[in-house]
């Protein structure tokens, strides 16, 4: 259970890592530096074995030779001495063993890396063979000097070389842990928890400030993560207000729209009743104000619809467009002003659409645009049409001063496109909707200093029917 407690914070999961990577290198390191060992081990026996022996020869009180004999002996572990002369074997000091295996070390054949497997064997072996090691000799007329060691000592002086290197390797992991496990607990860890714990501020209360919230100056990857945390908390507080403003802005056309379709059923009783007058030019009236106060009413119930996030479905039937494309016009320049419009869209050109649905975006269309030409010398609204694979493709185009770039960017989003005074920036965000419904779209082609042009595509008639 502690374990698994311990091992859950990354600090602690960092210094037994930093402290297992360690002790991993120093065991590669281990086997050639013991192979090293054994090897300066057996030179340092052999050489002190040749030193002795010019030492007894030096002396000639036997005694005295007895003497160092004996100490050398229980120095060394050494077991045997003696000289090679013209191939036989001079006893210095020490007797062989009565029997044994005998494991050959010539030391005269100098190699740069020693041998793996002799310390592999040595290191693991039983220890009860003896290793006899061939040296250059330092008295002249010797052929080699010759050297017995119990290959258990050479096992146990390992075995406590690898204790000292394990315990040094220890303390310098534990050491390098430490002061990893310090500089990435302060250059990594605490940011992440403090990283962590804002997350879990942020997620609790989104539209609580917790004090001055400042970007980092840290350039590196936890620097750009802190950023981008500040730059996401900001925009979800944005977002939420935008919410909240909404569904304020939601519950409010409501209640308009609710009292308007009222003060509209009135009127179009009315309207009903000029329809029917027998004057022609006033029944002509009444006819139009009927369609206008039908449009009226159904833009908003589809307005209360937007607000309430439901899709209007679209009743798409054949018409002559061209017609519809006049209509929307005047009403656009009876409201907005006058300008030079052109319709080159032939008048046998059939979709097959919604007639109040595709009337509603041509007129938020013209509006638009008729009021944007209310402030350019040169004043020409003109639409025409192509086809192009089954579908109709309208270019609305005009000579006004373009569309500012804040405003272009979020040209087709709710609420934030408006580009004229006491707009809501909902019509060009219905448009498209209206004509997505309907099979088609409605886009932004180009716009600039020369003009603005808008791509408005809907279904024809033929391919839709055979369809």
């Amino acid at each position: 259970m502690l374990q698994n407690i311990f091992m859950r914070r990354l600090s602690n999961q960092l210094l037994v890592l930093t402290v297992l990577f360690v002790m991993v290198a120093e065991i590669l390191i281990f086997i050639p530096s013991a192979a090293l060992f054994r090897q300066t081990w057996l030179a340092e026996r052999a050489e002190q074995a040749g030193l002795l022996t010019l030492a007894i020869e030096g002396v000639p009180n036997y005694e005295g030779g007895e003497m160092l004999s004996s100490r050398f002996m229980h120095n060394t572990d050494v077991t045997m001495v003696a000289q090679k002369r013209n191939g036989m074997s001079q006893l210095v000091l020490g007797m062989p063993p009565p029997a044994g295996r005998i494991i050959l070390a010539d030391l005269r054949n100098e190699r740069r890396l020693p041998l793996f497997r002799d310390s592999f064997r040595d290191f693991f072996g039983d220890g009860k063979a003896y290793i006899r090691i061939l040296s250059e000799p330092t008295v002249e007329g010797v052929d080699a000097l010759e050297v017995l060691v119990p290959q258990r000592a050479l096992k146990d002086a390992m075995l406590d070389y690898c204790r000292r290197v394990l315990l040094w390797s220890l303390a310098i992991s534990l050491l390098t842990g430490v002061m990893i496990y310090a500089a990435l607990s302060r250059i990594i860890v605490r940011p992440i928890r403090k990283l962590a714990r804002g997350l879990a501020k942020f997620r609790q209360d989104p539209r609580k400030r917790a004090g001055l919230e400042t970007p980092t100056a840290r350039s590196d990857e936890i620097g750009q993560l802190e950023r981008e945390f500040l730059d996401m908390k900001s925009g979800v507080r944005t977002a939420l207000k935008q919410q909240e403003h909404l569904a304020t802005l939601g519950m409010a056309m409501a209640k308009i729209n609710h009292d308007l379709r009222n003060v509209l059923t009135s009127t179009q009783l009315i309207s009903d009743r000029l329809a029917s007058d027998p004057d022609k030019r006033i029944k002509g009236m009444g006819e139009r104000l009927v369609r206008s106060v039908d449009r009226g009413v159904k833009l908003c119930e589809a307005t209360l619809a937007f607000s309430q996030s439901a899709e209007e479905k679209p009743e798409p039937r054949s018409i002559a467009i061209s017609k519809l494309i006049d209509e929307a016009g005047a009403d656009s320049m009876a409201e907005e002003g006058q300008v030079q419009f052109i319709n080159a869209v032939p008048d046998d050109l059939m979709v097959k659409t919604d007639p109040d649905h595709t009337y509603r975006i041509l007129h938020n269309l013209f509006r638009n645009t008729v009021q944007a030409l209310q402030k350019s010398p040169e004043k020409t609204l003109k639409i025409e049409a192509q086809t192009d694979g089954g579908k109709a493709v309208f270019l609305i185009s005009d000579t006004g001063p373009g569309i500012p770039d804040n405003v272009h960017k979020n040209l087709f989003k709710a609420f934030t496109s408006g580009i004229h005074k006491g707009g809501t920036g909902l019509g060009l965000t219905i448009s498209r909707e209206l004509a997505r419904a309907q099979g088609g779209n409605l886009s932004l082609q180009s716009t600039g200093a020369e003009g603005t042009v808008f791509a408005l595509s809907l279904p024809l008639a033929a391919t839709t029917d055979n369809d």
